[in-house]
């Protein structure tokens, strides 16, 4: 029966980690390797901007055909390295599962092959009934082991740091905080952030208002001694229960006077929720004054509500924006499959980096596929960042620099 290599979280050994698993599978192997093979995809040794997390889950869940369907076993590796163990598997459904991996970085260097063919270092095949090829990945599975086990230390003294930050976020908390949060007041802690048009020869035009509620000082009034980010999933409860007041506290505005549009940054669930429904009801006919924004991890987590919530609410009107894309997510997969109506890209350093020119040109080509009109720079911070931004088309930016720029052209100054 084909399995999935799991974490058993909590413990301060190496047998518990994902290369400690490895490591006691070949042990097993070792006295009947016959049939077997693997393949060690080095995801370690992309560049920085390409070995994100939620990269390396697509590229795992490339291997879920193989999975399901052989007796094969998948190690995602702590260090992002990928290692996969077949018994018997026809190595070419491996191979297409490998290369359709390749073709998710295809611009990292890691990826490209030289010209004989033979030099790959993105992914290296080991035949394990072969004892030189076993002993040779057995060293190395060995020592990632280690490593792991130094990460695992690494990470308990971080959550020891985390610590004096407060008490963790868990379920017994959560529920004290969550009524805290319903009984708060928190109307006074609501900001927003303009995204705007902005012409190459000066002026702009308000794209929409995005509204939110601080978190940081909801923190600082109903808990203050909580580490709200110990439990990443904790924490997206939390975010759920922000969404159902922010929901409440726009419904009680009349959208029948509201002049720019305005966006919200919800969870999928959310969305599908009867306090969306509630909220729909208060917003009536200006659908489209209003711009739901789902977050990149929240759309790969859940991809099936997420064509469900998309087509209803663009079906009663409102836009729909993707957040949390960065320039290089953008290369690994089609932006114009989610069929949403705007992208935001967070601007950085690093497209002006070494690769500047190399990234100007991938971008040029990803806002003629998706549109200029579909993109937003967002987080931008400087004045450099929108002469870059206009460079290649982009004519729409969110940021600290735009909120001062937006108050510039709202007071008529000259810019």
């Amino acid at each position: 029966m084909a399995e999935w290599g799991t974490v058993v979280p909590g413990a301060m050994d190496s047998s518990n980690t994902e290369e400690g698993l490895l490591l006691a599978r070949l042990k097993r192997i070792e006295n009947s390797p016959s049939g077997y093979y693997l393949v060690h995809l080095h995801l370690s040794d992309l560049r920085k901007n390409n070995r994100q997390s939620h990269f390396v889950q697509i590229a795992a869940r490339t291997f879920d055909g193989v999975v399901e369907n052989h007796d094969a076993t998948l190690f995602p590796l702590t260090n992002a390295d990928l290692v996969l163990i077949c018994r018997d598997v026809p190595v070419d459904d491996v191979d297409n599962a490998v290369d359709k991996v390749r073709s998710l970085f295809s611009e990292d260097p890691l990826t490209a092959v030289d010209d004989t063919g033979f030099e790959d270092r993105f992914a290296t095949w080991y035949d394990l009934t072969n004892s030189e090829d076993f002993a040779a990945f057995f060293g190395i599975a060995a020592d990632l082991s280690l490593e792991a086990e130094r990460r695992q230390e690494e990470a308990a003294r971080l959550k020891d740091r985390e610590a004096a930050l407060g008490t963790p976020l868990e379920p017994k908390n959560l529920s004290d905080i969550n009524n805290k949060l319903i009984r708060a007041r928190v109307a006074d802690l609501m900001g927003n952030q303009t995204c705007l048009l902005v012409r190459s020869g000066g002026g702009g035009e308000v794209v929409f208002r995005e509204q939110y509620i601080s978190l940081s000082k909801v923190k600082e009034r109903i808990a203050p001694d909580v580490n709200f980010f110990a439990s990443p999933w904790l924490f997206q409860f939390l975010t759920e229960a922000l969404d159902r007041r922010l929901l409440s506290i726009l419904s009680q505005q009349e959208f029948e006077d509201v002049e720019d549009s305005i966006s919200i940054n919800l969870n999928i669930a959310t969305v599908l929720s009867r306090d969306f429904q509630k909220f729909h009801q208060a917003v009536g006919e200006k659908t489209d004054k209003v711009v739901v924004e789902l977050q990149m991890i929240d759309v790969f987590a859940d991809t099936k509500n997420y064509g469900y919530a998309r087509d209803s609410l663009q079906e009663r009107g409102y836009r729909i924006l993707i957040d949390g894309l960065t320039a290089s997510s953008l290369y690994y997969f089609d932006p114009a499959m989610l069929r949403s109506d705007f992208l935001k890209v967070t601007w950085n350093q690093d497209l002006e980096g070494d690769n500047a020119e190399e990234q100007m040109i991938e971008m040029k080509e990803t806002i003629a596929r998706v549109g200029k009109e579909s993109l937003i720079l967002a987080r931008v911070d400087t004045e450099k960042a929108v002469k870059w931004g206009l460079s290649i088309g982009i004519s729409r930016f969110q940021g600290f620099f735009i909120d001062r720029l937006a108050q510039v052209i709202g007071s008529g100054k000259s810019l």
